[in-house]
């Protein structure tokens, strides 16, 4: 539903497109636009509506503001209250909601099979000697990857994510966005890894080896030089695959055990996160009964073993 009028003359700009563009975009594969006259009896009683349902939604489902780390999962678990909200009798027709729901879906068309893309572009930002950049006034810090350090990097923004993009618009790294007060830096180390790995002879030259944690720069450090471009690339692979909390974790027991080449940190990452299960020693029962040694007289043997060889020791 749109209007016409006073709404038309104070359009709102974001990245170059007019929201009522944006609006328009959407609107197109998805349902058929109604314009009604504005202030009109039929816009009055739609508005309404929307708007009370907008208010049971708030006060049921959002008093008191919800607090969350992912807005994607949030919104997941939103939607699954809404589906179970659902299954409750409609305020004037005497049916479930769900059941009226069914009935309207058969006349719904079908979603569009590219996804909706509401992200934002911005180009050009700067990128400190360690490849970070910051967004929100300088509230919020990303990694983005040492080789675009002290240049600029494109940036796709949506509601739950950051992309960095080179400047040909590949996708470098992404990063969950932060909201709030939360000025801790979101660091993504499978590129500085990676980067660090083709060159270990210059690690400590380069300023990425100070943000790496201590006792991984003191786990690297104890590794041989000619292990430890295989060592870096186990950890870049490692990061990758469940993520730099668990390669801290295998670093932590690799030092433990003394794990200082790449077969054995690769065996200890193997024993923490496969999914062969930890089995526990065999106990031994009262019932099995005592084998009694044998005794072996050698001498027997080669007693036997000479007159078999005509008298010859063998």
């Amino acid at each position: 539903m749109s209007q016409s009028g006073p709404l038309l003359s104070g359009l709102i700009f974001l990245s170059g497109h007019s929201l009522f563009t944006i609006y328009l975009t959407f609107t197109t594969d998805l349902f058929s636009r109604l314009l009604c006259t504005f202030q009109s009896e039929v816009e009055k009683s739609l508005e309404v509506n929307v708007e009370n349902k907008v208010g049971y939604t708030r006060r049921n489902l959002l008093v008191p503001a919800p607090e969350f780390v992912s807005l994607p999962n949030f919104n997941r678990k939103l939607l699954e209250e809404c589906m179970v909200d659902l299954d409750r009798e409609h305020y004037y027709k005497p049916e479930k909601i769900s059941t009226l729901f069914r009935e309207e879906q058969k006349a719904l068309l079908p979603l569009p099979e590219a996804p909706f893309d509401l992200s934002t572009t911005l180009y050009g930002i700067s990128t400190d000697p360690y490849g970070m950049f910051t967004l929100d006034s300088g509230k919020h810090k990303y990694s983005s990857s040492p080789k675009l350090a002290s240049g600029s990097v494109n940036v796709r923004l949506t509601s739950s994510a950051v992309t960095v993009l080179d400047d040909d618009f590949n996708e470098v790294v992404r990063h969950r966005r932060l909201y709030g007060d939360d000025t801790q830096p979101n660091m993504d180390w499978v590129p500085y890894l990676g980067y660090i790995s083709r060159h270990p002879r210059s690690l400590k030259n380069t300023g990425i080896y100070e943000m790496i944690p201590e006792r991984m720069r003191l786990y690297i450090g104890s590794c041989s030089g000619e292990d430890k471009k295989d060592i870096l690339k186990i950890l870049t692979e490692l990061t990758g695959r469940t993520g730099f909390e668990s390669e801290l974790h295998t670093v932590d027991e690799a030092i433990r055990y003394q794990a200082n080449d790449p077969d054995s940190l690769r065996s200890l990452y193997s024993s923490l996160y496969s999914d062969i299960p930890s089995l526990p020693p065999l106990g031994r029962e009262a019932n099995i009964p005592e084998i009694r040694p044998i005794p072996v007289k050698l001498s027997d043997y080669d007693l036997l073993l000479r007159k078999r060889g005509n008298g010859h020791a063998c």
